[in-house]
């Protein structure tokens, strides 16, 4: 009888990538998840050992605030994470104050994760964006403090904002420079697969990026060390002689005709913000109708599934979540029925924090698989008085209404929102493409316009039901792009007669 082997493909659907090796999960997210890990556990342990529990749970979850800003430089982390701390001491106030108010605390958790969300993307903080807001507003609420109790919480939880920032910025002391190094390292890497082909996309734009973050880094980067700057115009000057020109066609494309994008501007991180925040809202209410204990876990579920790029990663994002919580429902039951030391779960809290850092980037059911006990065990040793059993099941009923209440959100909140920004941003881009065949403005403007594009496109090619007009908006986009990218090209490889011919066409398509 033959054997049937599950699909590699199948396998890589349903869990997701494989992981890397441990030296790639170590540069990537070592120092995250050890500093992560610190400064949710330690004080944690110190409340245990000063028989306050609580005050140690109150200042753990603030402790979220050092997975924040680490890819930074050190001048900018140090205002980034500050102001995060400040954003989660509220949502830990808010939590706190409206926690015993189930009505109540599913819209302030709505309204704090659309300002977090909004917040995230104007000033580019990087993940999780707005998923901190509801774990640590949701875990306050359930560690149930009194009206006498609400003063030291939330000096508890100033003393995790305050260990996370000094945490945070430790490494400031003996390597000064090291993110925007570690920047411009990544951008040597990614210029290095463009130049021999390797990419898994095949088109420039994630060298480019990359190359645009390794600028702003050394922009803000450390005035300690000498510049990196110089290496990292080297490092440009590869990316634009490794950028392919000569397969596309110079004659005019006749490109179908479309109508000119009304000149209506929507602030791009609006949509977005929006559904996550109508979607914690709409998932805590709809779990406290169910008569649901715990609603913040069903906005916590809400939020972290709609943390994916479009629909399609959002329903990707749901059927991993659901995997990973079922995984981590499973080793929460069986650690918590082992009722073990409170010191030993102190130590799991941070191993499990460790893990959750290590893995989030590169297996999110696995991740998933270890925030859920992480979650249960800090709100448990907190506040150990609720049953063990009602705490499992009541978590596994609220993802699921989560994890419903996300995909209905992600299908048909603002479902449009890239498809509708495209046609305003092929045109902008078209206009800076012919500014730069004409010597009006340069070739890192050109680059930075083209990468904006391409995650537009990206995103309303990844719709379901995009807005009308959308595939010649996409066939407009391809063709900007092709000859934005062929000019800077044939201009860093000094072909000047190819050039000028891809001027011309871009004079005759995009004017």
């Amino acid at each position: 009888m033959a054997v049937v082997r599950p699909s590699p493909d199948l396998a890589r659907r349903v869990l997701g990538p494989s992981l890397p090796g441990p030296r790639a999960l170590w540069n990537t997210a070592g120092r995250r998840a050890v500093s992560a890990a610190a400064c949710v556990a330690l004080p944690l342990a110190l409340g245990v050992a000063l028989g306050r529990p609580d005050l140690g749970s109150a200042a753990g979850l603030a402790g979220f605030t050092a997975i924040y800003g680490h890819a930074l430089p050190f001048r900018r982390r140090a205002i980034v994470v500050a102001g995060v701390g400040a954003a989660l001491l509220v949502a830990f106030a808010l939590g706190t104050l409206v926690g015993s108010h189930a009505l109540l605390l599913a819209p302030v958790l709505g309204l704090l994760v659309a300002a977090a969300s909004a917040a995230t993307a104007i000033w580019r903080i990087g993940p999780p964006g707005p998923l901190g807001v509801v774990l640590v507003g949701g875990g306050a609420s359930a560690l149930g403090a009194g009206p006498g109790a609400f003063g030291p919480h939330l000096l508890a939880a100033l003393g995790g904002v305050l260990l996370s920032w000094l945490v945070c910025m430790l490494p400031w002391l003996w390597d000064p420079a090291g993110p925007e190094r570690r920047a411009v390292a990544a951008a040597d890497a990614a210029v290095d697969a463009a130049e021999r082909g390797t990419h898994p996309t095949g088109r420039p734009d994630p060298a480019a990026h990359a190359v645009r973050v390794a600028h702003a880094a050394v922009a803000d980067g450390s005035r300690r060390r000498p510049s990196l700057a110089p290496d990292l115009l080297a490092i440009e000057e590869r990316f634009f002689r490794a950028l392919p020109h000569g397969d596309i066609p110079l004659e005019p494309a006749r490109l179908e005709r479309v109508a000119e994008p009304r000149d209506r501007w929507t602030a791009p991180w609006l949509p977005g913000a929006l559904r996550a925040g109508l979607a914690a809202a709409a998932a805590g209410l709809l779990a406290v109708a169910l008569g649901l204990s715990s609603s913040y876990w069903a906005s916590t579920t809400a939020v972290a599934v709609l943390l994916g790029a479009d629909v399609r990663a959002t329903g990707a994002r749901a059927a991993h979540r659901t995997i990973g919580t079922l995984l981590g429902i499973a080793i929460a039951a069986g650690l918590l029925a082992l009722h073990l030391p409170v010191g030993v779960q102190v130590l799991l809290v941070g191993l499990l924090q460790m893990t959750v850092e290590l893995l989030i980037a590169f297996q999110y059911v696995l991740a998933v698989s270890a925030i859920t006990p992480l979650a249960l065990l800090l709100v448990h040793v907190g506040n150990p008085a609720r049953p063990v059993p009602e705490l499992i099941g009541t978590r596994l009923a609220e993802t699921v209404v989560g994890i419903v209440v996300a995909l209905v959100a992600g299908f048909l909140l603002f479902r449009r929102a890239s498809s509708r920004r495209l046609p305003a941003a092929v045109s902008r881009t078209g206009a800076v493409v012919v500014a730069a065949a004409g010597g009006e403005v340069g070739d890192r403007t050109l680059r930075d316009a083209l990468v904006a594009l391409y995650e537009v496109a990206t995103g309303a090619r990844a719709e379901l039901s995009p807005a009308p007009g959308t595939p010649v908006w996409l066939r407009r986009s391809r063709r900007t792009a092709d000859l934005g990218w062929t000019l800077l090209a044939t201009r860093a490889q000094d072909e000047h007669e190819l050039a000028a011919q891809v001027a011309a066409a871009i004079h005759a398509d995009l004017r």
